[in-house]
């Protein structure tokens, strides 16, 4: 006997895939709502380093789920490397991955029954990095949701080096590997780089509402992180909303927390008011 959520389907799921940098094809789920009329407000869902579009114990799957239930559609792929996309970890630099974010985005923008008005982005780790750098570049991100941002790139080395060590190890060659993982080193040489205030301080003005999502047990990303950036941008006049969980570590958590309803409920306000 069938049981359980499969007999109250409110949503459809498309796959579709898509090349990125003119080479490398990678493949995505879209979620649609069932019980919703079209044009649908939309979030992509950006996983992080190392990980894929189903991310970590299925979260962004149960994401897409939750927020189809609400009436949003959701579009997870995978990265340049990762999951189910052709090509290596090692392959890419950071600035071919903050490229892709755009080519995602702008994928979005194309698909038809979507509100182009109401696109928000969820990013978690470097997903959410890479969803806070590509804001300068589209002026039509509705709202931003990140879980544990690197904010500082020296800050995470420095911090993940002492706390962590590991998870970012180098051998006697050079070679640098995250989570197992060898990392092109150009990629790390950027990552290094990182300084999200810097980059968004010329248009703090003109970001969407942002909300930011960490864990206060996070030795990978600190809570550190979260200070540099509510000191730059907290006074600005979009709203920003921080939410921090206590005993909660980097992965997003699920039962351990309220994370997840506030996440898409908070969504769901930015994307539907005032319909």
């Amino acid at each position: 006997m069938i049981t359980g959520v499969v007999l109250e389907k409110h949503e459809q799921r498309t796959m579709f895939s898509l090349t990125l940098l003119n080479n490398f094809t990678t493949f995505g789920l879209l979620h649609t709502p069932l019980h919703y009329n079209p044009p649908y407000p939309i979030v992509i869902l950006l996983h992080g380093l190392a990980s894929d579009k189903t991310g970590s114990k299925r979260s962004h799957v149960r994401l897409a789920q939750e927020l189809t239930r609400l009436g949003i559609a959701a579009l997870r792929v995978d990265l340049l490397g990762h999951g189910d996309c052709e090509g290596e970890l090692m392959d890419f630099s950071l600035e071919n991955y903050k490229q892709n974010i755009r080519e995602i985005i702008e994928y979005t923008h194309s698909l038809l029954h979507i509100d182009q008005e109401r696109l928000a982005i969820f990013g978690s780790s470097l997903g959410g990095t890479l969803a806070l750098q590509t804001l300068p570049f589209f002026n039509k991100i509705k709202a931003l949701a990140v879980w544990a941002p690197t904010i500082s790139g020296e800050l995470m080395a420095a911090e993940a080096q002492k706390n962590a060590p590991e998870v970012i190890t180098m051998s006697q060659k050079g070679a640098i590997t995250y989570a197992g993982m060898t990392l092109n080193p150009d990629f790390y040489t950027q990552f290094l780089k990182i300084d999200i205030v810097k980059e968004l301080m010329p248009s703090a003005r003109n970001l969407p509402p942002i909300l930011y999502m960490q864990g206060e047990q996070d030795l990978l990303v600190s809570i550190n992180h979260r200070t540099l950036f509510t000191e730059a941008f907290a006074n600005q006049d979009k709203p920003i909303t921080i939410l921090t969980y206590p005993d909660v570590d980097h992965a997003f958590p699920f039962a351990e927390s309220s994370a997840l309803s506030d996440l898409t409920q908070w969504l769901k306000r930015e994307l539907t008011s005032g319909e």
